[in-house]
């Protein structure tokens, strides 16, 4: 292991040598012993019946028509969840770690695709109980370690978050620190994605219906610059990955879709790049890009680029699920490579820009109450053509010697899908354009029309906005909502407006 300052995150140099969850352990035994352990893992959801879904409303529910759109809602994030490879890592883990390794634990479940205020409440209440110990800057103790899914890695964020002060230790041989652990070992791509990230954990708000940051009174602090320390992040051979690619019909209004494809995280993971690139054209109007910082970009761009392009290939040539062969390992290695330096760039960048991500915000605000049976993955991923065609339409920075980052990612796409030549040399943002629409289309990446739920018009879907805006900024101060920049919100409103009338 080694620390990426970068990060502040405690990760191998590249996620393919991540090691097992248990080999962690094992190198650290006489330490965890010792540490009281809340085990916080992912379970799958009950079953959803047709009821539920959307036919009839069953006997047991409420006959509020509120509360039962929440309920319906609630439910169908928790099917997504359900992967049985998911469930298997998740219980191979929590065998070893309670009998191999007879580590002193307690047990913490959760089903669905995001935690609640609550959960954390009572998971931290639990912790405590438990005999893990609060405290500020290095003064905590106790071990807390995530397994499964996203939401049980945002949850043991969370939960470490508010013990430690966003200040865990990194217990690893001779490298030994004082106050409470965070290990977490990611059993799917989200996962990993949440793992790796230095952002605040997402907690679904089931009053305001939209996903929040669980910002503590450090991370409020911290805003701008780097706050999480000392995480391990752990990975089993056995990562539950999605298929490469999967034709998908439109989905009946009273069905859930199916979990994302790779092909919808490489281009949910585009749509926060390209974006994070806009904010730098923006703000950085005088001093040049750092290197490293262009250089991680452009291999992140690479990778998702050459997943998308594998699975279009799969795609044309035989329009079925694609979850074995040379492509599927290929694309596998793209990812698996690309989303902790993803994680990287979008630490970086937003300590430069200080805004907001427009992906992100769009899908906080709205996911929840008018996509409810949408991925977020996917829905990051549908947004990808909207804000591709924003950016046609932005004028050209006319500042002399300046590097655009956007032009300079556009220019590694093409050269990644060998497709440079179209333009004669000098790829346009109007060519990343066609190219996001056509490869969307070509990898069963559906459009943002046809995820919603209803047909809310653009000024409720605005007002909305607003509403998160708000709270946003009741949370983190008046100046640090995405009216924090009023380009932001504009090319927010743009992106959502395009993005449904594709």
């Amino acid at each position: 292991l080694e620390t990426n300052s970068t990060q502040n995150i405690i990760t191998m140099a590249s996620a393919t040598a991540l090691q097992p969850l248990r080999n962690y352990i094992r190198q650290n035994i006489g330490h965890l012993r010792a540490t009281p352990c809340l085990l916080i893992s992912s379970s799958p959801p009950p079953s959803i019946s047709t009821a539920v879904a959307g036919t009839k409303n069953p006997d047991g529910l409420s006959k509020d028509e509120k509360q039962q759109q929440q309920h319906k809602q609630q439910l169908k994030f928790q099917q997504q969840q359900n992967d049985p490879k998911t469930h298997a890592f998740v219980q191979r883990n929590i065998q070893s770690i309670q009998l191999e390794f007879n580590l002193r634990t307690v047990p913490c479940t959760i089903s669905s695709a995001f935690p609640t205020t609550g959960s954390v409440n009572e998971a931290v209440s639990l912790a405590k109980r438990f005999g893990l110990k609060e405290g500020q800057f290095g003064s905590g103790d106790g071990l807390i370690i995530g397994i499964g899914s996203g939401a049980a890695m945002d949850l043991a964020k969370a939960v470490a978050d508010s013990l430690f002060g966003n200040k865990s230790s990194c217990k690893d041989g001779n490298n030994q620190q004082e106050g409470g652990s965070l290990v977490l070992a990611p059993s799917t791509l989200g996962g990993f994605m949440a793992a790796s990230s230095n952002t605040p954990s997402l907690l679904l708000d089931t009053k305001e219906e939209m996903i929040l940051p669980h910002l503590t009174s450090s991370w409020t602090a911290a805003l701008g610059g780097h706050c999480r320390q000392g995480t391990v992040v752990t990975m089993d051979q056995q990562l539950s990955l999605p298929p490469l690619y999967y034709p998908q019909q439109p989905p009946k209004r009273s069905e859930s879709l199916p979990g994302p494809s790779m092909a919808h995280y490489a281009a949910a993971m585009l749509s926060i790049l390209i974006d994070a690139a806009r904010a730098l054209d923006e703000s950085n109007t005088q001093q040049p890009i750092d290197t490293v910082l262009l250089e991680d970009m452009k291999a992140v761009a690479s990778a998702s680029a050459s997943v998308l392009k594998l699975a279009a290939k799969e795609a044309n040539e035989s329009n079925t699920t694609v979850q074995e062969g040379d492509s599927y390992a290929t694309a596998q290695q793209h990812l698996l490579s690309a989303i902790p330096r993803l994680s990287a760039v979008v630490d970086q960048s937003s300590h430069l820009t200080h805004g907001s991500s427009v992906p992100q915000s769009l899908a906080n605000a709205l996911l929840p109450q008018y996509f409810p049976s949408c991925h977020l993955v996917t829905y990051l991923a549908c947004i990808l053509p909207g804000l591709c065609e924003s950016l046609a339409t932005q004028p050209a920075s006319n500042v002399e010697g300046k590097v655009s980052v956007v032009e300079e990612l556009t220019e590694t796409i093409f050269s990644c899908i060998e497709d440079g030549g179209k333009t004669d040399g000098k790829v346009q943002v109007a060519s990343l354009l066609s190219w996001a629409s056509q490869i969307t289309e070509e990898t069963a990446i559906p459009t943002m029309a046809s995820l919603a739920f209803g047909t809310p018009d653009i000024n409720t879907l605005t007002g909305s906005l607003d509403s998160y805006d708000a709270l946003v900024g009741s949370m983190t101060g008046a100046n640090a909502g995405i009216r924090a920049s009023s380009d932001d919100f504009a090319v927010m409103e743009d992106v959502l407006h395009r993005s449904l009338n594709r």
